[in-house]
């Protein structure tokens, strides 16, 4: 992010705002990075298969609305399918439910994973993500709001690191 930053100096904070950004790019390889970790995880036991399984569809879900925008295509234009979205709730009940559904899954991960490292990260992971989408909804605090799309990377970042710091096997967890 660093280096997008400097690339599009005087004005740095163009590598985050936009979604046809570098760091909108790094967000969506991060997510479809954790999609396949996931599915890694579940195949050799560290999670369970309906974890692993759900995490990689929640992520490949995460990668393409982060790709095709598909959550700021309902926000700005479901007026037209829906007379309900004039009220600016209706339109963020996306982003939103990544929020309700994000905390669900930490509960989750929590409860399967053994090592307080890995739920360290995944609770660091859910604040900052939470705090991306405070920013989001609500544009504050105003200074971070050119940082969103950070906040977004570095929330999957600490996520990422959750799953890897995970014990491989859960027969490995018990081993001498």
């Amino acid at each position: 992010m660093l280096v997008a930053a400097a690339l599009y100096w005087p004005v740095p904070e163009a590598a985050f705002r936009s979604d046809n950004s570098p760091v909108s790019w790094l967000s969506s390889a991060q997510l479809w990075a954790i999609a396949l970790l996931s599915l890694r995880l579940a195949a050799d036991g560290s999670l369970p298969r309906s974890l692993g399984t759900w995490l990689s569809i929640a992520m490949v879900v995460l990668a393409f609305d982060e790709q095709f925008m598909l959550h700021e295509q309902w926000k700005y234009g479901c007026i037209q399918w829906l007379e309900a979205c004039r009220y600016h709730w209706v339109t963020e009940i996306p982003t939103a439910l990544v929020g309700v559904v994000g905390t669900a899954t930490a509960v989750w991960l929590h409860r399967a994973l053994d090592s307080r490292n890995a739920r360290a990260l995944i609770w660091s992971a859910l604040a900052v993500g939470g705090l991306a989408i405070v920013v989001d909804l609500f544009q504050w605090p105003a200074f971070l709001t050119p940082a969103e799309e950070g906040l977004e990377v570095i929330a999957e970042s600490l996520f990422a690191g959750a799953l890897l710091v995970a014990p491989r096997t859960r027969d490995q967890v018990h081993s001498p």
